[in-house]
């Protein structure tokens, strides 16, 4: 991996996760060879069908399909690839023996740069790498992909005995800076990190459920966001992973820990061993602890095992706990609770606490890699310490110590050492050292925009000074939603601040949701069109007003950039997006139209496939991607894209940088080349066949007309026109639709349901 930037790959085995792993880094931009074993008649058979199986994914595997060419297919009777390779991923069965034999064939071809790592999730790297060469050792280690490898945040990277340590922190490097992953070091142990806490609390709970007789709806009731947990708890947890392969992890666990004193607790109770026997496996076979029938979600009802529909979980005093916004509140009221609920919950989170502080040393030797594994490849909202911090130690001693659960040695030496809190201001207790060792979150250049840095600040957001003379106006209301205040801030940061260059970026994990949709339906509901006309007209000036600066805007995107904040971006001098980022003009859901400068932009970038640009808009959608937005003409060929989100900030500062140097001079408008009758009629022709159809409604049709009229300056010749009167056009004919029955209609149902109303 001597140049990170030109990355060619070798993936070995093209099942589920090698084809998705090297579908994520062919969107990287990486070379990919994908490898399987032949077919008859097809040396790249095999191959090719984990490629499509990758491209047919749901969620996709791919950013865009046009990006699988970048990998090759060969078989695995050829790995002359391997000489020419960078990296070489074994991602074969989760078996020991077949990915020995197939990783004993790569030493002919090792050479200097080369890493070669397997995708294994629980199996002993050391035993991978036994009867290998010294030279083949040094380069080899375990990088672990959580499924599906695109979306999910965590990647384990274990060390084998040899690994040359320079290796391992390249590889750490590349994942976090390029891919964007959270990764956390692993010590070479059955399971790793995430898989082994996962499983002993996932195992903890089966046999609890087969203890108590508890039902299917009351174990994920209790172990879903009332612990802290994501909905799908413990039981679909199983079903979506498949409970074979449960099975499997919990296995190699039992059989991997002779010596674990909780060894026992990783064997299977006797209804899953009939699950498994009957092949109730889970979503795969649509029978698990769930499945879907014709009349909703049924449960396995484990006395009878036939399927019952499922019942409300009636979690008595606890019930309130649930409306609960903050995770900490929740498992503070579960913890406290005296009920039977409370005693089980309380007693399975104490058992996951001590096992994690039992083999914390030996997992991690490092707390803060185990609950970063937990948060980021579980959705666990605190990690095991940080459980053990917001109970109090020495309550989840006591606690161990009344259900006579045995309490670990390092919460003891804890308490010895006359501390409370694994985590303080001066670092984290350590497994190994047993004192405090100076820890450092995850570095995410987004931290300097933290409300409390502000140097002005209103109720729709706020400026933050960055190094050498740059600033950034953070968008802060409730999902970033633009009402009054984030106009005014906008004029505010124009006008009086003194800075070079400006971020656009939004608080939280997105940039914004567009305008205040409430803010506009109070205005048409009390029928105060001049005050309608005048948001929209101040809305229009905002962006202009960005537009045309004497400093440079560089809009910094991730998580959702929708109407009236996609508005905002492509007023910006330039973009800088997240790779996850959802972006779109969604005006139409609503029964209206792009009204600050949506339809003009839109207009300008589909002069020459005016079609295209009204389809964009008409649909009402917003990308899966940022590589979709920039397929739409959202994004710019000059916009970057970036997989690490805690990079956006520190690129979109490099980008003003770049416009600086070169001599950045504020744009003057320079009008917009429209369609005129031309493009009015082939607008009007695909609305007419759409209603013809039965695609679109009568009102989909007016909405349609008003955009296509916009886009195209109102008919007449082809022409030039200003902006100021495309501008005016998108004012009026966002101001006629508000006063439609239909449109009105529209806009109370997504504030109602938060859903799209075609009417």
């Amino acid at each position: 991996m001597a140049n990170e930037k030109a990355k060619n790959v070798v993936v070995l085995g093209a099942g589920v996760m090698g084809g998705q792993i090297a579908a994520l880094l062919a969107c990287a931009g990486h070379k990919v060879h994908l490898l399987d074993l032949p077919l008859e008649g097809d040396e790249a058979g095999r191959a090719r069908q984990g490629l499509e199986k990758a491209l047919a994914s749901r969620p996709p595997a791919f950013y865009l399909a046009e990006m699988a060419q970048r990998i090759q297919l060969r078989s695995l009777e050829d790995l002359a690839c391997v000489g020419e390779a960078d990296w070489v991923i074994e991602a074969v069965v989760e078996e020991s023996a077949p990915k020995r034999a197939l990783l004993a064939r790569l030493e002919p071809y090792l050479h200097d740069g080369l890493i070669i790592s397997s995708n294994t999730s629980g199996l002993s790297i050391a035993e991978l790498a036994r009867d290998r060469s010294a030279e083949f050792c040094r380069c080899f280690l375990g990088v672990h992909f959580f499924n599906p490898p695109r979306y999910m945040k965590l990647v384990e990277v274990i060390p084998g005995p040899d690994t040359e340590p320079a290796i391992v922190q390249q590889m750490v490097n590349f994942l976090s800076e390029e891919l964007g992953k959270g990764v956390v070091r692993g010590q070479d142990t059955p399971n790793f990190i995430g898989n082994r806490l996962w499983i002993f609390a996932a195992c903890d709970m089966l046999q609890r459920m087969e203890r108590d007789g508890l039902g299917v709806a009351e174990v994920d009731a209790l172990t879903g966001p009332l612990m802290g947990r994501p909905p799908s708890a413990t039981l679909r947890v199983c079903d979506i992973v498949g409970l074979d392969t449960v099975a499997h992890v919990a296995e190699t666990s039992y059989e991997g820990l002779p010596a674990d004193p909780w060894r026992s607790l990783f064997a299977l109770p006797a209804f899953y061993r009939r699950m498994l026997e009957e092949n109730v496996l889970g979503a795969k076979v649509n029978a698990g602890f769930y499945r879907k029938a014709e009349m909703g979600i049924e449960a396995l009802d484990l006395d009878t095992f036939a399927y019952q529909p499922v019942q409300k979980v009636d979690l008595g005093a606890l019930e309130s706990a649930l409306s609960e916004r903050s995770p900490v509140r929740r498992l503070r009221a579960l913890w406290d609770d005296p009920g039977p609920w409370g005693q089980l919950g309380r007693a399975h989170l104490a058992a996951v606490l001590a096992y994690a502080a039992e083999h914390a040393a030996d997992i991690a030797g490092d707390i803060v890699q185990i609950d970063q594994a937990m948060r980021w490849g579980f959705n666990w909202a605190l990690g095991p310490f940080e459980l053990w911090d917001l109970f109090g130690v020495e309550e989840v001693v006591s606690t161990l110590e009344a259900n006579q659960q045995r309490v670990p040695d390092l919460a003891d030496q804890l308490l010895a050492a006359g501390e409370t809190h694994f985590y303080h201001e001066q670092g984290a207790f350590s497994p190994t050292q047993l004192q405090r060792e100076s820890w450092q979150p995850p570095a995410d250049d987004w931290d300097k925009l933290a409300a409390e840095r502000a140097i002005w600040s209103n109720d729709g957001a706020y400026l933050v000074e960055l190094d050498e003379g740059l600033g950034t106006l953070v968008f802060s209301n409730k999902m970033n939603a633009l009402g009054p205040a984030a106009l005014e801030a906008v004029h505010h940061a124009v006008d009086t601040a003194s800075f070079a260059g400006l971020v656009l970026a939004g608080a939280g994990s997105l940039f914004s949701v567009g305008a205040d949709l409430k803010h506009v339906a109070k205005l048409v509901d009390a029928k105060d069109w001049a005050g309608l006309e005048a948001f929209v007209a101040a809305f229009q000036e905002a962006v202009q007003a960005l537009r045309y600066a004497s400093f440079p805007v560089v809009a910094a995107l991730r998580g959702l950039a929708l109407g009236g904040g996609c508005e905002f971006a492509l007023g910006s001098d330039g973009r800088v997006a997240a790779a996850e980022l959802g972006m779109g003009l969604v005006e139409t859901k609503v029964g209206l139209i792009p009204g600050s400068g949506g339809c003009m932009e839109m207009a300008r970038r589909g002069a020459s496939d005016i079609a295209s640009a009204f389809e964009t808009i008409f649909t009402g959608n917003f990308s899966d991607n940022a590589f979709q937005a920039r397929a739409w003409g959202l994004l710019g060929a000059d916009d970057e894209i970036v997989f690490a989100e805690g990079q956006l900030l520190k690129r979109a500062v490099a980008k003003l940088r770049s416009l600086l140097a070169a001599g950045y001079c504020a744009s003057a408008p320079d009008g917009v080349e429209v369609t005129g009758d031309e493009g009015l009629a082939l607008l009007h022709e695909r609305l007419d066949e759409g209603r013809a159809a039965g695609q679109l409604s009568e009102h989909d049709v007016v909405v349609g007309r008003g955009l296509a009229r916009v886009l195209t300056g109102g008919g007449g010749v082809h022409r030039g026109v200003e902006e100021r009167d495309l501008l005016d056009l998108e004012r009026e004919v966002f101001l006629q639709l508000c006063g439609t029955e239909r449109t009105r209609e529209r806009i109370a149902h997504m504030l109602h349901t938060g859903k799209p109303l075609r009417n």
